[in-house]
């Protein structure tokens, strides 16, 4: 998305982060962190035999923390040992408001449910989906407002191998007439130039358009001035990152 027009790089926007800014004070994003935390706790006896790392304690505050948590539940999942299981009673729990951890902005594609891939529990994770990860004005705002009233320490931005999208963008590369219609045709025409530039890469095609594409879009959000400056203070980091839809596995870029 080198040529992605919802770049924030330069333009700023004083009043939508001053509104953003007056809800994370107004405190309409405080939760009732005791009802994750005690859940977080029974870890322990939960997964006992399992070597794979368990979540103890309190919700990680540091960038460090939280992709360290992330990826040991991602481990959990190829072990076949995932801790938590979705009830009402967790439903109920978490009611009354919500302390996440961690930011994932991922791929629309109902193979990837974003809890189930890191083994996590309702509130812990901060989710974006668009397909093929394209940013949008909303979407950014979206990022904006977990950074500024949630206070999420990292920002994941989570794409998946054999993606429709990307697909369709490679094609639409190799063949304008393929470049669907109306409002598909603008997702699809974000994707392009991630193609453009696998194409020039020569690796295999759909796999390099994928990382590059996700790559644009950490580089988009890092320059964006509401995460910027939170990344320059150190409380918080934004990585890139793929998923297996065969083996559930995830890797770093």
């Amino acid at each position: 998305m080198h040529n992605q027009t919802y770049d924030d790089s330069s333009r700023t926007q004083p009043a939508r982060r001053a509104v953003l800014r007056g809800l994370a004070l107004a405190g309409l994003s405080v939760a009732v962190s005791s009802c994750s935390s005690a859940s977080k706790a029974d870890g322990t006896a939960a997964a006992s035999g399992t070597s794979v790392p368990m979540p103890q304690g309190e919700l990680p505050k540091t960038p460090d923390g939280a992709l360290k948590r992330l990826l040991e539940g991602n481990e959990r999942l190829l072990a076949n040992k995932t801790l938590h299981t979705q009830t009402l009673d967790d439903i109920r729990r978490h009611a009354t408001g919500q302390t996440p951890y961690v930011q994932v902005f991922g791929c629309a594609d109902s193979r990837v449910p974003v809890e189930v891939v890191f083994d996590e529990d309702f509130g812990d994770i901060f989710v974006t989906r668009t397909a093929g990860n394209v940013l949008s004005d909303p979407t950014i705002g979206t990022i904006e407002y977990g950074v500024l009233a949630l206070k999420t320490p990292l920002i994941v931005v989570l794409g998946h191998q054999n993606c429709g999208a990307v697909k369709a963008a490679v094609d639409a590369m190799k063949d304008p007439a393929k470049m669907p219609a109306g409002a598909l045709g603008g997702l699809v025409s974000a994707l392009v130039p991630a193609a453009r530039e696998a194409k020039e890469r020569g690796d295999d095609i759909y796999a390099a358009a994928l990382e590059a594409h996700i790559r644009s879009v950490v580089a988009t959000l890092q320059r964006n001035p509401v995460v910027a400056e939170s990344i320059a203070g150190g409380s918080l980091r934004v990585v890139g990152a793929s998923y297996d839809l065969a083996t559930a596995k995830v890797t770093m870029y």
